[in-house]
């Protein structure tokens, strides 16, 4: 049984209420890989943890899903964990399901850095589509590399020239969830 709220959310480590609501991120550079003592709910007692450690905030227990996002955006065969230090990724809160119960947590995804061909800005994730998904969409839409918002300028403008065939476009990929 947890007896005090401290072991509930550890101030040592980052928590999803650090970050934000679901969908709130924050890109962040990995640091180092390691082991860190951390508070154990199962056993009710601090045990060593696999954890990842950053330049801008305090570090993550890693969990399994977030250790295969890292193996799949760092690892290769025969690579070593290490291969993730020095790379950026942004952490994302998530709505998730932990023994049944809805929570919020977080979440690691690929941090890429892409600009707009329309406005020249970085073209930053949404809560449900990452960088790289957005690009594709944007490429297979417009035929250009596009942030969201002129991705919806350029569905204004096609739909314009459109509206005589009834054609609607969706820039965004609503219909791709």
């Amino acid at each position: 049984m947890i007896e005090t709220w401290e072991k509930v959310l550890d101030p040592n480590f980052i928590n999803a209420e650090l970050i934000g609501d679901v969908g709130a991120e924050r890109v962040v550079t990995i640091k180092d890989i390691d082991f860190k003592e951390a508070f154990d709910q199962k056993s009710n007692s601090k045990s060593m943890k696999q954890s990842l450690f950053f330049e801008e905030c305090k570090p993550m227990v890693l969990n399994k899903t977030n250790t295969k996002t890292l193996i799949r955006l760092f690892g290769t065969d025969g690579s070593s964990p290490r291969a993730c230090v020095g790379k950026k990724v942004i952490l994302y809160v998530a709505a998730v399901k932990v023994a049944g119960k809805a929570t919020t947590g977080i979440r690691i995804r690929e941090y890429v850095e892409m600009k707009c061909d329309g406005c020249g800005e970085t073209i930053k994730p949404i809560a449900s589509k990452s960088v790289s998904e957005l690009v594709e969409i944007s490429k297979r839409n417009t035929g250009r590399v596009l942030c969201l918002r002129c991705m919806q300028k350029a569905k204004e403008e096609m739909d314009k020239e459109g509206s005589a065939d009834g054609e609607q476009h969706d820039p965004a990929g609503a219909a791709d969830r």
